[in-house]
């Protein structure tokens, strides 16, 4: 066959994959519909989260009267949230809008001086300042909560003898990229996505192409069946594009999700990666089963671990060690994780190179693996 016959066949069966792709009902739901849904429920439960002030706690002081401040600030307000935390967290959270407000006790606070009064020698407290930031572009519930604050410093001032003022609150707000949960459940969810289209889509369409013959009547016909492998796997590149466009515009116009302009290119490089590792995964699974009987439960044992361990809905940082640094090595956590930084740091492709490289690997993994186990029938 010419080139150019060659060339001509493959538009005709890209443009037919393409055709069987809309067409399939269930894949549209699971590829696009589905997510759509997931991701609107989320971003609406999310979007005006504040029923409550989220206030990480600096304490740089070992001073009994910095613990009862502390704890003052725990017991007598019961809508903040105190966590314990070191500076740069305390900034990582307020930037990524996991904090209203972050409370610096500096380290001089509750410290005592020795002052002669009336020819005796008293302790005296020296005036200590409490820094407070919020987020300059978000300041509601930041505001707020330091307006609390400054009440409760005042009421701590009333209640010590021999000093006008040893304690006030220095609040001012501070520029952040004011992310909210949109900003880590959304790169996540379109990993997902991915996903679920290069292992369910891959894995079930073309076992069913072999029990049904068509695999084994095309090596009958003068075309290549590479030729159709390579047009199904482009349709499916295709695909996970068209998806990743369509979540990630619907999250920046509707739910204030954070993707600079320059970033769009890195973000679509890395779907198309993902999309290309995942479907080696489903064409080893398809290429292994005999039918679809054999194909579900393989696809369901690579796919629900990484959907519940890959950081899809939740951050990893919340599991065990261990479990950290196993989940770490999941192709998912690697494009999640990848795509995360792009959208919420606006990293280059660069700056996620090692991400990019563990995605590779398991390419190169997981197309040895269909090499090696692909039957046509």
């Amino acid at each position: 066959m010419s080139t150019n016959r060659r060339i001509q066949a493959f538009k005709g069966l890209f443009v037919a994959s393409l055709k069987m792709y809309f067409r399939n009902r269930t894949a549209m739901f699971f590829s696009l519909f589905f997510p759509i849904v997931f991701i609107s429920v989320f971003g609406l439960i999310f979007k005006n989260n504040g029923s409550s002030f989220k206030i990480d706690v600096v304490n740089l002081s070992h001073t009994q009267m910095a613990t009862q401040f502390e704890q003052t600030l725990k017991d007598k307000v019961s809508a903040f949230k105190i966590k314990d935390t070191s500076e740069s967290q305390a900034a990582d959270d307020l930037n990524k809008g996991n904090a209203d407000l972050t409370v610096i006790i500096s380290a001089n606070f509750g410290d005592t001086t020795v002052k002669l009064v009336n020819g005796k020698y008293v302790p005296s407290i020296q005036p200590a300042t409490i820094t407070a930031h919020y987020n300059a572009e978000k300041p509601g519930n930041g505001q707020a909560a330091a307006q609390i604050l400054q009440e409760i410093t005042a009421s701590m001032n009333d209640q010590i003898t021999g000093t006008p003022k040893v304690v006030s609150v220095d609040a001012s707000g501070v520029k952040t990229k004011n992310l909210t949960y949109i900003d880590f459940l959304l790169p996540g969810m379109i990993g997902l996505s991915i996903m679920q289209i290069g292992i369910f889509s891959v894995a079930f369409g073309f076992v069913s192409y072999k029990t049904t013959g068509m695999l084994r009547r095309l090596q009958a016909t003068p075309m290549h069946p590479g030729m159709f492998l390579g047009a199904q796997g482009l349709t499916r590149l295709i695909m996970a594009v068209l998806q990743t466009i369509l979540l990630a515009g619907i999250g920046v116009l509707f739910f204030g999700f954070h993707l600079a302009p320059e970033a769009w290119l890195a973000f679509l490089v890395l779907a198309l990666l993902g999309s290309a590792v995942f479907q080696e995964i489903g064409f080893a699974i398809a290429g292994w089963a005999k039918n679809e009987d054999q194909a579900q439960p393989v696809a369901q044992l690579i796919q629900f671990p990484m959907m519940f361990l890959s950081g899809t809905f939740f951050p990893r940082d919340t599991f065990p060690a261990v479990l950290q640094f196993i989940t770490g090595f999941l192709p998912l956590t690697y494009l999640a994780d990848a795509l995360r930084h792009v959208a919420n740091d606006n990293a280059s492709l660069w700056a996620v190179r090692g991400d990019l490289l563990g995605l590779a690997v398991w390419g190169v993994i997981a197309g040895l693996i269909a090499v090696k186990v692909f039957s046509w029938e």
